[in-house]
């Protein structure tokens, strides 16, 4: 869980940095698909500003040995995690993929 933490922080350093130097990319998509595709994107931003306090707090009672509050957490923390985890690679694959 440190690495994927120590891997996670190390892209929400990185992401922003490459965006400011390189421009955006706009989804070409028609149709009811470009519907699916915002909805992604909008749900991925939001739950990536709420997932980040919340893996603080997890981490943090994870190592003060707080075992029981920290396992509360993470069983709302690990689903948000792992969705704004995989819809950032869909995201990607629907503006470079398809």
């Amino acid at each position: 869980m440190l690495s994927a933490f120590a891997a996670s922080t190390l892209f929400l350093v990185s992401y922003p940095a490459c965006h400011f130097h390189y421009p955006t990319t706009a989804y070409q998509g028609q149709g009811a698909v470009r519907y699916l595709y915002f909805f992604i994107p909008i749900t991925h931003v939001v739950l990536a500003i709420v997932i980040v306090p919340m893996a603080l707090l997890t981490l943090s009672r994870a190592l003060r040995g707080r075992i029981e509050r920290h396992r509360t957490l993470a069983r709302r923390t690990l689903p948000l995690w792992l969705y704004v985890s995989v819809t950032g690679v869909v995201v990607y694959l629907m503006l470079y993929q398809f």
